[in-house]
């Protein structure tokens, strides 16, 4: 009888065993179940496609310029591999790991290299929404990687930070970018929406190895100029998306402009110092009255090319330079500012004296 019931004890403990082996095995494949149901998640990108991603993104590829300052500024750390190669004088402002990041290339390149994007393995691909539906989605397929587009109007800043915040894991510091960006701009656009229309000063944005190429208003090349009330004196035909428009001597000469900004192609940056003694352009106003500024490009150009998140302080720049009455906003200041909060870098007064150089009044 003893022999029988110590049996039938060790029966029951091995019964026992089983059934919770069972259950612990069950709540196992429940949880790797639920595992699998959140390893993807779905997004709507600001151009209205719904695109599946990775419930984590850690690795990002940028393939459009402004993008690739965008992230930048929200997560250096996560970005792989850059649309365009940075500016060897830009390396003191960015994160050294960034700054030697491989250069893909843009979505608009005719022979972007699929394979060398493929190799990097990013869970992530932005770009801009400058490039057609058609493309982002051609990209997604051809090389079985989401594909997210983002805005490129100045105005959708703070949502650019937000959306690529929701992507990337990095809410927190997307709305410390957001909301700087917002305020920066709703206050600019408070301080220029009472200037009379004949105190507007007309602008050149001078562009091109000859000088003569510039953006039309309405662009999103010049929406800077547009957001802090300039009158872009190039009424002109629209041109094709991402190229400047080629213009005469004899049409800048008539259109006299006020001011004049040297762009980053302008004469390889050489603009600002040929044109005063250039007897060309000796009878326009803007060189006349020495109203000739060079738009301050590092370690990203405030105004264009890249149009990107850095225009934010380049309308406090701009709206400051053509309407000190209007604005009267101690440039010095806001410029440390932006640069501690976007590039985690800390200027000094000589930084700053050496970056605003030739892009304040005299």
């Amino acid at each position: 009888m003893k022999k029988y019931l110590k049996n039938l004890n060790a029966l029951i403990i091995v019964f026992m065993c089983i059934i919770s082996l069972f259950g612990c095995t069950k709540i196992q494949d429940k949880k790797e179940s639920d595992n699998s149901k959140v390893s993807t998640r779905e997004v709507t990108d600001m151009s209205g496609r719904k695109v599946t991603i990775p419930a984590k993104v850690n690795k990002v590829v940028s393939l459009s310029n402004n993008t690739t300052v965008d992230l930048y500024t929200l997560a250096p750390d996560k970005v792989i591999g850059l649309s365009f190669a940075l500016k060897p004088e830009a390396k003191k402002y960015i994160n050294e790991t960034f700054f030697n990041l491989p250069v893909i290339g843009t979505t608009s390149d005719k022979k972007l290299d699929y394979e060398s994007i493929i190799k990097l393995k990013p869970d992530l691909i932005v770009c801009s929404d400058e490039d057609s539906v058609y493309a982002a989605d051609d990209l997604q397929k051809q090389v079985n990687i989401p594909v997210v587009k983002v805005s490129v109007d100045i105005d959708s800043t703070d949502k650019v930070y937000e959306f690529l915040g929701e992507c990337l894991g990095e809410q927190d510091r997307a709305k410390e970018l957001a909301d700087y960006s917002r305020k920066t701009l709703d206050n600019i656009k408070s301080l220029v929406k009472n200037i009379p229309e004949d105190k507007k000063i007309k602008v050149y944005y001078a562009e091109g190895t000859s000088w003569l190429q510039t953006d039309i208003s309405g662009n999103v090349h010049t929406e800077v100029l547009d957001l802090i009330g300039g009158k872009n004196v190039a009424d002109i035909s629209e041109t094709k998306v991402g190229s400047m428009a080629d213009v005469s001597m004899e049409q800048v000469l008539s259109w006299n402009p006020d001011v004049i900004l040297e762009g980053a192609t302008a004469a390889k940056g050489d603009f600002y110092s040929k044109v005063y003694s250039d007897s060309n352009w000796s009878n326009i106003n803007a060189v006349k009255n020495k109203k000739i500024y060079k738009i301050p490009s590092l370690p990203f150009n405030l105004f264009d090319r890249p149009p990107s998140a850095v225009r934010i302080f380049g309308a406090q720049w701009l709206a400051n330079l053509l309407y000190p009455e209007y604005v009267n906003l101690d440039i010095s200041k806001e410029m440390k500012n932006f640069y501690k909060i976007f590039y985690n870098y800390n200027l000094n007064d000589d930084e700053v004296q050496d970056l605003l150089k030739n892009a304040t009044a005299r």
